[in-house]
């Protein structure tokens, strides 16, 4: 049976310089995540394979096939994502610790701050925590299940929508954070025109993702667990966010190296695992599909230096 690929998919040139310049980093990366099925896409992961190309001119990795646009939207609004499949029973903070960590990095690195807006704000468990240090909370959420969760839950001010200039009329924010989300996003010029429609005068904008150029991204190749989600389309790095906050009048502030989860020593131990892993797949003792996770994040701050 012949599968019709352009029903459901489109070629991805560099989402951040729009730049057909590329070479592959990694070829055919097989996604062992549920979207499809969950987004009513007839065709299996197996008979999808896509590649991850690097940018050769701002250095930006990205997925070489993305879903297009409506399937997308609906998956994240209607369908939901099935991240929220695994917390639905028992919706609690799984990076507590994490969170309140971030958190503590927000208000110690925007002083003075006042109001923040988090894009992608999922089930609130960020806002609560920058709440509860003083700041004036609004997020967005295009997931009916976490916005209403963080609304009901936790009292927040997040509407359910992907954000636009008309989402919240009149209004300025001193700090826009979005973690966990650049990945999703094809339209990243998009959403960065929007953070600075939003984003108040020497401002700042907070993301958290994961570092395609750390040691362990670049160990792990092409079973690096970050590949492995329809969802994440996009993999950036100091070279590639950098050259994002340019196009945007954003100013490269801050730039940590981090784990997205979990002490150094937990993340040692993932480490250890990922060895033992390979060891297996060496030998032929099991065939490892993927690595996890491990110091494969960033975080970076950028600060408006835009007149408007």
């Amino acid at each position: 049976m012949k599968i019709n690929y352009d029903k459901y998919f489109v070629k991805q040139d560099c989402p951040v310089c729009a730049s057909e310049d590329k070479k592959i980093l990694h070829k055919d990366i097989l996604h062992t995540c549920h979207v499809l099925q969950k987004s009513g896409v007839a065709i299996n992961n197996e008979d999808a394979m896509s590649d991850v190309v690097i940018c050769l001119n701002c250095g930006h990795n990205y997925l070489s096939i993305v879903l297009k646009d409506e399937i997308v939207n609906n998956y994240y609004s209607v369908v939901n994502s099935e991240y929220y499949d695994t917390v639905k029973v028992d919706p609690y903070d799984r990076r507590a610790v994490d969170t309140k960590k971030f958190a503590d990095l927000i208000v110690a690195k925007c002083a003075g701050a006042k109001s923040v807006l988090e894009i992608g704000s999922g089930m609130g468990h960020l806002l609560k925590q920058l709440q509860l240090q003083g700041l004036d909370c609004y997020g967005v959420e295009p997931s009916s299940f976490a916005s209403e969760f963080s609304r009901k839950t936790f009292n927040l001010n997040v509407i359910t929508a992907m954000l636009d200039q008309t989402t919240f009329p009149n209004k300025k924010f001193d700090v826009i954070v979005i973690s966990d989300v650049v990945e999703h996003v094809a339209n990243i010029n998009g959403m960065f025109n929007m953070v600075q429609h939003y984003l108040a005068k020497n401002g700042r904008v907070i993301i958290l993702t994961g570092d395609s150029d750390s040691l362990y991204a670049k160990f792990t190749g092409k079973k690096w667990l970050y590949y492995f989600s329809w969802e994440h389309i996009s993999f950036f790095n100091k070279k590639s966010v950098k050259y994002l906050f340019d196009k945007h009048s954003l100013q490269l502030d801050y730039f940590k190296k981090t784990q997205h989860t979990g002490s150094v020593y937990e993340n040692l131990r993932l480490v250890a695992y990922t060895f033992f892993c390979m060891a297996r797949n060496f030998f032929g003792i099991r065939k490892e599909t993927y690595y996890h996770m491990a110091f494969d994040h960033f975080i970076a701050i950028g600060k408006n230096n835009s007149n408007d």
